[in-house]
This record gives structure tokens, C-alpha cells and sequence, in this order.
């Protein structure tokens, strides 16, 4: 528990074991004292399983101001409506097009 202007605060830290070889282990520590803390380099790692976690290591890393990072879905959801007729005709005119011109 940490004091802080009369506030306590409790930070809750879940613990997770691994099962690694000796030799892994005595690597990634190694690797670990030159950049923290082993604990901090598994947390990034874990983080980095997803998009979303990637992202936020990355713009930490890099010093990036990121804000808010939209999915896929929110992305496709944003896109303005399609006008006028599918892209999907208009590339099979230009072909047919090219077709009799080189015909």
C-alpha cells in the first residue's frame, strides 16, 4: 500500500508461473537486467498478443501520441456508404473494354 497526500492506494499485481528451461531462464534474465526487470519484459511481451496491446507498446516505445486507436469494425463502421454503381462492374467494363481493343 502506498501513501499519497493523505490516500491510500492499493495496487493489486497478479503473479503467473512459468515453466521454462534453465537455460531460457538464465537468458531472459541476463537479456532482463539490461532492459528492467524480467517481469516488465513478459508484461510487454503479453501485451503485444494483441492489436490493441501492440499498439500501446509501440506508441509507449516510440514516444507516439496515439490517442484512440479504432478497431477493424469501427474503422469499416466509419467509412462513408458507396454511391453509384458496385466497383465490381465498372472493373469488368474497363476489361471488356480493353478486351475488344486488343482484339
Amino acid at each position: 500500500m502506498r501513501f499519497l497526500k493523505n490516500t491510500y492506494i492499493r495496487i493489486y499485481v497478479d503473479k503467473l508461473t512459468l515453466s521454462v528451461s534453465r537455460d531460457v531462464a538464465e537468458r531472459a534474465k541476463a537479456r532482463a537486467r539490461r532492459l528492467g526487470s524480467l517481469s516488465a519484459v513478459v508484461e510487454d511481451f503479453l501485451w503485444t498478443l494483441d492489436g490493441e496491446g501492440l499498439a500501446d507498446v509501440l506508441c509507449r516505445d516510440l514516444d507516439l501520441e496515439c490517442g484512440l486507436l479504432l478497431s477493424p469494425g469501427e474503422v469499416a463502421a466509419g467509412r462513408p456508404r458507396a454511391v453509384g454503381p458496385p466497383a465490381s462492374g465498372l472493373v469488368a467494363e474497363l476489361r471488356r473494354e480493353r478486351y475488344d481493343d486488343i482484339s
